[in-house]
């Protein structure tokens, strides 16, 4: 009774809040740390079936963990570290840099008590911005580049108690190792200056030997009562799995979009319409017409206990035609309407749980499908386009210096999130939405996480892939093409196939609140050795 009360105190909390909805970057250290209160029991298991959560969110959400007596010293000082970094100036007024109040007379510390510095405060009644500085340096020993540089600039601000918003700017540099290596496996043909890097529209300049792009994220939202409205642009991450979601993963580009979010007691509801691209940057740029692609979501979540929640998700990817009214109405059975409009389109259907089984235990299963004949799901047949996920997450001790478990096996079938309308794929700018390693794999993924004290986070991981590599094993493919004489006798893996093992093991350091500390070592069977070391300068 007592943690059903504690649960359901915390769910009023994080849903009754307003102002700072605010997105808290999806590969933060805070995630880790929240994800291991989930499982745990202290925290709710919403908080782990989409990302990013919102700046407000989190505070509160690191607010009942301290308010927690059952967690021990070292777990509450790590949460107390995560709030101070994210609390917000309160004191009236302008901080200008080297003022007063944001001097710099702590360089090398990281006190609970330190004022989170910001290049620009402002406060004024009920309204908040703030200014934030970035510099990252990376050194690496790789075959691509040696040195990677980004400067990047983010505007936060309260505007009142209902609309808040953010703005973010970064340049990305990328010194090559030598400029034949830079030419010859870069530069697509037929151009002189331009290259895409990662997908990414970037400029050569041959005589510095660089590689420059830019990226830009940015929101805003407005609430009303229980209902908040989001425009911007960003990764979205939905479904049980950090990093590896068959529904959306939120490793692939970010694109603009509307939404809609509500909380009513144990239901939740999201909804998105996102415009997408269908090609590549360097394929954009050649065309003198780009034809519109375009994303519906919208996901639910109940709660049938406090330890069991189950999800459906339904996605369409369009194009080739202005939006789609039908696609915006958020309540909209996107089953029945593509259906009804001559299944032209490409739709996608997540069905998912999460069972917190006992306190530090919890399993969660996944299962989207492009297209399924139920009377042959376990034949062959090539229209069994589908991705299934299982995975369990084990939290041995509240002590955050204890590692905790994660392990995931996804399958995926061929021809999974194709579309015989190539500009349908579930993909933008040619990057998958979903499962990052698309249609035809199998990967036993096994992770772990650590802070040995408040200020360092250490994660491990170990990835067992199976690929295929033929027809109907990419996002992009068309099955129009498909071999037919498979269609009764397609594999999970279409030959050829190759196999891989990939172990990385990170590690993050906060020197203080203005430098941070990182390196990266990964050993790939097919790729070989990288070391990557990096600082950043956060003000």
């Amino acid at each position: 009774m007592k943690q059903y009360v504690k649960l359901s105190v915390v769910f009023f909390v994080c849903s009754t809040l307003f102002g700072q909805q605010i997105p808290v970057q999806s590969d933060h250290s805070v995630y880790s740390y929240l994800y291991r209160q989930s499982t745990s029991g202290i925290l709710p298991q919403w908080v782990q079936s989409t990302k990013p959560l919102t700046l407000e969110q989190v505070l509160n959400l690191l607010t009942q963990v301290i308010e927690t007596s059952e967690i021990g010293n070292a777990n509450r000082a790590l949460a107390e570290r995560f709030k101070s970094e994210f609390s917000i100036p309160i004191k009236p007024g302008t901080h200008l840099p080297f003022s007063k109040s944001n001097r710099i007379n702590h360089l090398l510390s990281y006190e609970s008590a330190d004022i989170e510095p910001h290049l620009l405060t402002l406060k004024h009644e009920n309204s908040s911005l703030w200014l934030d500085w970035n510099e990252t340096l990376v050194l690496a020993s790789s075959n691509d580049y040696e040195r990677y540089f980004q400067d990047k600039f983010t505007l936060k601000t309260k505007i009142n108690d209902q609309v808040s918003a953010y703005s973010q700017f970064s340049m990305n540099r990328l010194v090559w190792n030598n400029e034949t290596l830079a030419i010859e496996s870069v530069l697509p043909p037929d151009t002189i200056d331009w290259v895409t890097y990662y997908n990414e529209w970037a400029k050569y300049f041959p005589e510095v030997n660089w590689i420059i792009w830019y990226n830009t994220r940015a929101g805003v939202s407005i609430i009303f009562d229980q209902i908040q409205f989001d425009l911007g642009k960003q990764n979205h991450s939905w479904g049980w799995s950090p990093s590896h979601s068959p529904i959306l993963s939120g490793t692939g580009q970010p694109f603009a979009f509307i939404g809609l979010q509500t909380n009513m007691s144990k239901i939740r509801f999201k909804f998105l319409h996102g415009s997408l691209m269908p090609f590549t940057p360097y394929e954009v740029h050649k065309r003198k017409i780009t034809p519109n692609k375009y994303i519906a979501a919208h996901r639910g979540e109940i709660d049938i206990t406090n330890n069991f929640t189950l999800s459906i998700t339904e996605m369409v990817i369009y194009g080739n035609r202005n939006m789609d009214f039908d696609y915006l109405i958020p309540l909209h059975w996107y089953w029945a309407g593509e259906h009804n409009r001559g299944d032209q389109d490409n739709l996608l259907i997540g069905l998912d749980y999460s069972w917190r089984i006992r306190s530090g235990l919890r399993i969660y299963q996944t299962l989207l499908w492009d297209e399924l004949t139920w009377n042959k799901i376990l034949d062959p047949w090539w229209g069994n386009k589908f991705v299934f996920q299982s995975g369990l997450h084990w939290v041995p001790a509240s002590n955050p210096l204890i590692p905790d478990l994660r392990i995931e096996y996804t399958i995926s079938r061929p021809w999974v999130y194709t579309h015989e309308d190539t500009t349908n794929t579930f993909s933008s700018m040619d990057m998958g939405l979903g499962f990052p390693y698309g249609p035809s794999a199998q990967v036993l993924r096994i992770t772990t996480n650590l802070f040995p004290t408040t200020r360092i986070l250490i994660n491990g991981t170990v990835e067992l892939v199976s690929k295929g590599s033929g027809l109907g094993s990419s996002v992009l493919h068309n099955y129009d093409f498909r071999d037919t004489s498979l269609d009764n006798n397609t594999p999970l893996l279409v030959a050829p196939v190759y196999d891989k093992s990939v172990i990385t093991l990170s590690i993050k350091y906060d020197l203080s609140r203005y430098l941070k500390l990182h390196s990266d070592f990964m050993y790939s069977s097919s790729d070989g050795n990288q070391i990557k070391v990096g600082m950043i300068w956060d003000w």
